[in-house]
């Protein structure tokens, strides 16, 4: 307000001394002209100065009028600049404010995305994934990854045995997918809670093979729930593709308990000298979804890693220990499976000790098994066992390993010809540790079952690849 009133008064009064001076600039020719100066002495000298005081006084109104076309523009100039800028600081603001907004969780529920905030793409810690994504806030990841295991295998069977029926034994050679598993996993809505789906296409037969979430608030106590790897004996914990040959001993086959649906209470206390689990699960079996006797399957476990945590998911030492590694087990089960298969009206009771070593490129691993089946109803209690001992190690550190493997079975103790064994020996070579490796291996099995007994011999060649 106080600007527009002295624009106005400031205009008038300019234009007021313009016309003042401009009439008595008049007056002032009008008297000249009527009344010449007595000095000139003739009317054209005369003229000629009226003209020059005109010129004079035009020139000044020029200069005036300018003066003031400039104030003007600049007073005008001003609140136009000051306004604009501080419209556009306004919006900038408005803009920064509705940005910060709208990466909220609240304004995400409600305007229905619901997702979070995804930084980008990066290498997951973890050796099996390839990909992962995560939020900015680090409460959601998703990785994903793939494995595939190419094998050729040829059996030498036993030309001396032909079988109950008396039919020829040939030899036998075959191209195989042993392995195809495409699995994803991450955490949700916490750093805390985790989750893992993996299917597979083994043999080109598809399924699921896990699925569970599992809980991490310490490292001494955690827990899982769902579908997953019965934490028994510690090659099946074992990935198969860390495996030091190409598949599990025939102990270890016949006495894990492979998967199953269930609970476990698992810890590393100590810093990872102690580990233990206690679990349980519907004990019916893979391939069974009911529990045909109601009786579920219970389990323990206990380790001590004298060195400190000791990663018996991978079987070899191909990241070469500079430090000596050691881990002494032992588990039980209660109702315990026979080859994946629910022992209906059977009590059953399972047991595995076991005992590994890395060092430099060597790795040690035995595990020895006894199982007691007792039937509710009339029938023998049935009493087995089994061991199974292997050895690694690195010609060329982190390359080129050389492995072999003892295994025996017994499945029934009161059975003479049922005994079982395996010699196996084997070369590895990692192209890029365990997500790019060729494994070979000549296998010596032998099998008392049978009339005269059956050895078969076996050469495999397996190409596995992650990503």
């Amino acid at each position: 307000m106080r600007r527009k009133w002295y624009k106005y008064v400031l205009s008038a009064a300019m234009a007021f001394c313009g016309i003042y001076t401009n009439g008595m600039l008049h007056s002032a020719f009008a008297q000249e002209t009527v009344q010449p100066k007595e000095a000139s002495g003739n009317e054209v000298e005369d003229l000629k100065w009226q003209l020059g005081v005109m010129e004079e006084s035009s020139a000044r109104q020029q200069e005036q009028i300018q003066a003031i076309r400039e104030r003007l523009d600049a007073v005008s100039a001003k609140p136009r600049i000051a306004e604009d800028y501080h419209s556009a600081v306004a919006k900038e603001e408005i803009k920064n404010a509705v940005d910060d907004y709208l990466s909220t969780e609240e304004a995400r529920g409600k305007m229905g995305l619901g997702l979070p905030v995804v930084t980008g793409v990066y290498n997951p810690d973890d050796e099996k994934y390839a990909l992962g994504f995560k939020s900015k806030d680090d409460k959601y990841s998703l990785n994903l990854g793939a494995r595939m295991q190419f094998r050729y295998t040829f059996k030498d069977n036993d030309p001396d045995y032909d079988g109950e029926h008396h039919e020829s034994v040939v030899d036998t050679n075959n191209l195989d997918v042993r392995r195809a598993r495409v699995y994803f996993g991450g955490n949700i809505y916490s750093k805390l809670v985790h989750y893992y789906v993996e299917f597979d296409g083994d043999s080109f037969s598809v399924g699921v093979r896990d699925f569970y979430l599992y809980v991490t608030p310490l490292e001494e106590l955690n827990a899982k729930m769902g579908y997953f790897k019965v934490p028994f004996n510690r090659q099946r914990m074992s990935s198969s593709a860390k495996l030091l040959l190409q598949d599990r001993s025939i102990a270890s086959e016949a006495f894990d308990q492979d998967r199953d649906y269930g609970i476990d209470i698992y810890g590393k206390p100590f810093e990872g000298h102690m580990e233990y689990h206690a679990s349980v699960f519907q004990g019916a079996g893979e391939k069974a979804n009911e529990n045909i006797d109601n009786e579920l399957m219970y389990v323990l476990s206990l380790r001590y890693n004298p060195f400190g945590k000791y990663d018996y998911y991978d079987e070899t030492d191909v990241k070469y220990s500079d430090k000596l590694k050691a881990t002494i087990g032992a588990s039980a089960v209660f109702n315990a499976k026979d080859r994946d298969e629910k022992l209906e009206n059977t009590d059953s009771i399972a047991g595995v000790f076991d005992m590994g070593v890395k060092y430099k490129g060597i790795s040690w691993n035995n595990e020895y098994f006894v199982r007691t089946e007792d039937p509710e109803s009339d029938g023998d209690t049935i009493n087995s066992d089994g061991f199974y001992t292997q050895l690694g190690y690195f010609v060329l550190p982190k390359k080129l390993e050389v492995a072999a493997r003892y295994s025996q079975l017994d499945p029934n103790s009161d059975v003479s010809n049922d005994f079982q064994e395996e010699y196996t020996i084997g070369v590895n070579y990692y192209f890029r540790a365990h997500r790019s490796k060729i494994q070979s291996d000549i296998g010596h099995y032998v099998n008392d079952g049978g009339v005269d007994g059956m050895d078969d011999n076996r050469i495999r060649l397996q190409y596995q690849i992650i990503f």
